[in-house]
This record gives C-alpha cells, sequence and structure tokens, in this order.
C-alpha cells in the first residue's frame, strides 16, 4: 500500500525462494497476486468513523478540481 497523488494504492505480493541444487545459491522472486486496487480519498475524518457526529479534517470539494498538476493531500 502507498499514496501518490491523492490515491492509495494496493498490491498483493508474496516472496519465492528457490534453490537450483543441493546446496546450491537460493534465488528470490516477487509474484504479484491480486487483487489490486486503487482508491482515491473523499475525506479524512478526526478520531473513530461516525457519520453522524463526526468531525472531518479534510473533505474533497469538486470546486477544487480545476487542475490536474495540484495535489491536496
Amino acid at each position: 500500500m502507498h499514496n501518490q497523488r491523492d490515491f492509495v494504492f494496493f498490491r498483493h505480493h508474496r516472496y519465492i525462494f528457490e534453490q537450483q541444487e543441493e546446496g546450491g545459491q537460493v534465488s528470490a522472486r516477487l509474484q504479484e497476486l491480486g487483487p489490486r486496487f486503487t482508491l482515491r480519498l473523499k475525506s479524512l475524518q478526526l478520531g473513530t468513523f461516525d457519520t453522524q457526529h463526526g468531525e472531518y479534517e479534510w473533505k474533497h470539494k469538486p470546486e477544487l478540481d480545476t487542475s490536474r498538476r495540484r495535489f491536496h493531500v
């Protein structure tokens, strides 16, 4: 998981270790499993999640989407 340009990317990987011959060198590779998905942040809420009386630290406003080069979080 990592955050880049107001998006959060989720990927699932695993390491695979292989030994070619007995007593030989061990090689490692990375395999992507899935599912993979990307989320765009709409709001940040202070404290625990509360839809009724929650206090928002940051909330997305459509009028701020004037430039593709400006990021808010």
